[in-house]
């Protein structure tokens, strides 16, 4: 009897802990429990200070994301967010892709533009977006993680922008002929995502991102909570014009903002030589897709 009353005052002064989306990788050495997270890495690759802005900055992110998607739809179990060390490997010329598994875990790696955390507001739409169970589509849910991200942090340093202007660097790749269609993109995702992915991740932020701003960032969200996510005819049904027409439309608002820029050929220049754009391979137009 007395170590049944011990465990009932046990759990009532120390509840349960939250249950975690997806089990606790092992191979981190440092863990900190939060309130909506569960951080890990390993003390010879992430630093404690990296780690403490971490915590603040990542509740942040979640209480404007459960303002823009809604209380209902944020995940009960407590994120999981792994720090992995560099993410560029210099010599070699390839990049470690912060990502989320299968399992609801966000994986991140530091780089020089915008450390571990630039990335951090795109990554946890993702995590979040698993807990619905709805149709999954690749294309969309980049492109909707993208432009939550841009609408929450528009200055942003990290990946595919690295601080310069989306007008920019967008508009470049559509005014050069070297971006890939929209239409190519959503239909040959699995395909071209990551292996284009400085030409892919870009324009499809901007392409959402112009229906967020024209449209209203209600539709957008209603589009990503209807069971028929992804399809060509939701988009008629939310924007009231096809896919194609949408494109078409986003492609004339991107090259009027870009034409209204000035200095745009030394800035992208610049983009490629001096930041880790260089390190990023580029599809050849037409070839490559």
């Amino acid at each position: 009897m007395r170590a049944i009353i011990t465990l009932f005052l046990f759990v009532i002064l120390y509840p349960l802990a939250a249950q975690t989306k997806g089990s606790v990788p092992t191979k981190y050495n440092q863990r900190a429990d939060m309130e909506h997270f569960v951080l890990v890495w390993n003390e010879n690759e992430t630093k404690t200070e990296e780690i403490d802005e971490a915590k603040v900055y990542a509740e942040e992110v979640h209480g404007k994301l459960t303002q823009i998607l809604g209380a209902a739809n944020m995940p009960k179990d407590k994120l999981i967010v792994t720090f992995g060390g560099e993410g560029m490997d210099r010599a070699r010329q390839k990049k470690r892709t912060p990502h989320v598994d299968f399992s609801g875990r966000i994986h991140l790696y530091r780089f020089d533009e915008g450390g571990y955390l630039s990335v951090l507001p795109h990554e946890m739409v993702h995590a979040i977006r698993m807990n619905n169970g709805r149709r999954w589509d690749g294309f969309f849910e980049e492109g909707f993680a993208s432009a939550i991200a841009y609408h929450l942090y528009p200055g942003r340093e990290g990946f595919p922008r690295f601080s310069y202007s989306l007008d920019l660097i967008a508009g470049y790749w559509l005014e050069s002929g070297r971006g890939i269609p929209m239409e190519t993109m959503r239909t040959q995702h699995n395909r071209l995502n990551l292996k284009c992915q400085l030409q892919t991740y870009v324009t499809r932020e901007d392409f959402f991102n112009y229906l967020a701003v024209n449209y209203g960032m209600e539709k957008l969200v209603d589009f990503a909570y209807s069971n028929d996510v992804g399809t060509s005819g939701l988009y008629e049904r939310i924007w009231g014009k096809s896919f194609k027409a949408l494109a078409s439309d986003w492609e004339s608002d991107l090259r009027s903002r870009y034409q209204r820029l000035e200095n745009t050929s030394a800035l992208v220049d610049e983009y490629f030589k001096t930041t880790s754009a260089k390190y990023i391979p580029v599809c050849a137009a037409g070839i490559d897709y």
